[in-house]
């Protein structure tokens, strides 16, 4: 199975809106070339969780629903407030109701094997306080329901691949801008000994750093037992051939295959 995975799309910033559009109608008229019907948005869909910005991502989410395409997304911390660093309680509602329908993470939905495990980063941080920074934080409620999660899913005979999705990037250190909790995240998802592995894929975005962490020096996925650990970039940022990347990831085969967009 072939999943497209987007992230950090600001809508509401600059023309990302317009480059955001140009992605969408790139994937419902290539879907020969791609292979896949499922769509991941690791979170900041929107830049400063603003109601008309969520309706314009809920439109352009839409138009792939309405192609046949299934759209999972979890929300960033640009999503839960202007600047992403300030906590607004309407902004994570906007969320639930015009972009995620999940009411409570950590989320299981199946599809073909897979079973995507979708989680809030911001769950914990926006009970901290008013003002955040751009930190993630789990909390422990969220953390002990995904471990109970994951041994379920590794009983079912029927689950291939479990992909874990969030935003906040857990292997960035920086005070004000990574996970808090990045180290239970890692003692909870990390392969146990002599034990297939608990996640075969995780993926998220947040830094605006097209990634796989699996660089001979330092190879994450080996020292955590995880089949494929990414990052997607700012999909709408342009590179120097002024061409977005769209990653397409094999689960299959855990490969990626990144698409030029002009």
């Amino acid at each position: 199975m072939n999943i497209i995975h987007l992230s950090d799309l600001h809508i509401g910033k600059s023309n990302n809106l317009i480059k955001a559009h140009r992605i969408i109608e790139w994937i419902i008229g290539n879907q020969d070339l791609h292979q896949s019907n499922l769509v991941v948005i690791s979170g900041d869909i929107v830049d400063d969780g603003e109601t008309w910005q969520f309706k314009k991502a809920r439109d352009l989410i839409n138009r792939l629903r309405e192609a046949g395409y299934i759209v999972l997304t979890v929300p960033g911390n640009h999503d839960c407030g202007p600047n992403g660093i300030r906590e607004n309680q309407a902004s994570k509602r906007d969320f639930r109701e015009m972009i995620s329908q999940v009411a409570e993470y950590p989320a299981v939905i199946i599809k073909s094997g897979q079973a995507f495990v979708l989680l809030d980063s911001m769950e914990a941080e926006m009970e901290k306080g008013e003002l955040w920074s751009a930190q993630g934080y789990l909390g422990l409620r969220q953390l002990q329901k995904l471990d109970l999660l994951l041994d379920e899913l590794a009983e079912n005979p029927a689950v291939e691949n479990v992909i874990l999705v969030l935003h906040h990037h857990p292997f960035d250190y920086l005070f004000y801008h990574g996970l808090r909790d990045h180290a239970d995240l890692k003692g909870v998802i990390s392969r146990r000994e002599g034990r297939p592995p608990r996640v075969n894929a995780l993926l998220f975005g947040h830094k605006h750093l097209d990634h796989r962490f699996n660089d001979p020096e330092d190879n994450k996925e080996d020292l955590y037992g995880i089949d494929l650990i990414f990052s997607s970039g700012q999909t709408v940022e342009r590179g120097e051939d002024g061409k977005m990347a769209l990653p397409v990831i094999d689960l299959e085969n855990k490969t990626i295959q990144r698409y030029r967009i002009s």
